[in-house]
């Protein structure tokens, strides 16, 4: 009795998991329906979001870019004005990595 849990778990973990290998496999599955579609593209803007953030704290703390450069950077990509609550504050969270980044979020 003691090896059926053990073998319960094991069964559960040789099950095979279903995951994209191309492109096209996302792409097909993100326009399977309007909710699918509606994910995908929150999940790609928090994504690019996030990853804005990140490369601009990581090229100011080389000494890449200035505070001013940042500044004119956010304002010519409208960042972080006017997105929905989500992406606000998924750059907030990321801000929150780099505490020497000049980059504040919009109140």
């Amino acid at each position: 009795m003691k090896f059926l849990p053990l073998i319960g778990e094991l069964l559960i973990s040789a099950v095979p998991v279903q995951a994209f290998e191309t492109f096209e496999e996302l792409y097909k599955a993100c326009e399977a329906t309007e909710e699918n579609n509606n994910l995908c593209v929150v999940s790609a803007q928090l994504g690019a979001s996030m990853m804005m953030v990140t490369m601009f704290c990581n090229l100011e703390a080389k000494g890449r870019i200035t505070k001013e450069n940042i500044d004119l950077t956010l304002d010519e990509w409208n960042f972080n004005q006017g997105g929905s609550p989500l992406l606000n504050e998924a750059v907030e969270e990321t801000i929150k990595m780099y505490p020497e980044c000049s980059i504040k979020p919009i109140p």
